[in-house]
């Protein structure tokens, strides 16, 4: 999914509970700003800081030694967008938001509309923290694959509008040609008992949770 030879990794300020990054070559590491803590503390020196301080000790602050792009207080979009936006300036169309789930509930729907932005740049996203990862999945991802162990919870939610044609087979409770509505709940918990799960939509959009 990434027309560079790594994918673009950035640490957000969520909960840094079962942080665990394995760095691939060629991959690039953001830190949003309180995420320079969780990078450091983790023994990973990011390629690029991005924010405004405002979770970070002024000892921190001083120890940054990567390129930094500084953010006023008062802005209207995230550290973790802007992060965003700069590893899309680079070239990078996959991304990995790690330490994104797990903490305040705003910016965890926040960084969830962060992976809505970068589905609309033609890019796309994974979020990461507390033993989860969530996604969207669309028509233009085609069948998805995943490859987790059985046992894993699997849940699936329309996301802005109707999910048409909604396939999922490899999970306790299959789908097939199923439509999920805002405000439908039959795709939650689901359980993965076979060795590939494979997801796809025809049309709309879904949000993937699994674990």
């Amino acid at each position: 999914m990434c027309t560079m030879q790594g994918v673009c990794r950035v640490v957000a300020a969520g909960s840094s509970e079962g942080f665990n990054l394995a760095l691939a070559p060629g991959d690039f590491v953001i830190a949003a700003d309180g995420g320079y803590r969780t990078a450091i503390e983790a023994g990973i020196e990011p390629d690029l800081f991005v924010g405004d301080y405002d979770s970070l000790s002024p000892e921190l602050v001083d120890s940054i030694s990567c390129d930094r792009v500084e953010l006023p207080c008062a802005k209207d979009k995230t550290d973790t967008l802007v992060a965003l936006e700069e590893g899309m300036k680079r070239g990078y169309t996959e991304f990995h938001i790690h330490a994104a789930l797990g903490g305040d509930v705003g910016h965890e729907i926040a960084c969830v509309q962060c992976l809505h932005y970068l589905r609309e740049q033609g890019a796309f996203g994974f979020l990461h923290g507390h033993g989860q990862t969530v996604f969207i999945l669309d028509e233009n991802n085609g069948t998805f694959k995943l490859h987790e162990e059985p046992g894993t919870r699997l849940s699936v939610f329309s996301f802005a509008s109707a999910a048409v044609g909604v396939e999922e087979h490899g999970t306790q409770w299959e789908l097939s040609g199923a439509v999920l509505k805002p405000g439908d709940s039959i795709g939650v918990s689901n359980k993965i008992v076979e060795d590939e799960v494979t997801l796809s939509v025809a049309s709309g959009a879904l949000l993937v949770v699994v674990g």
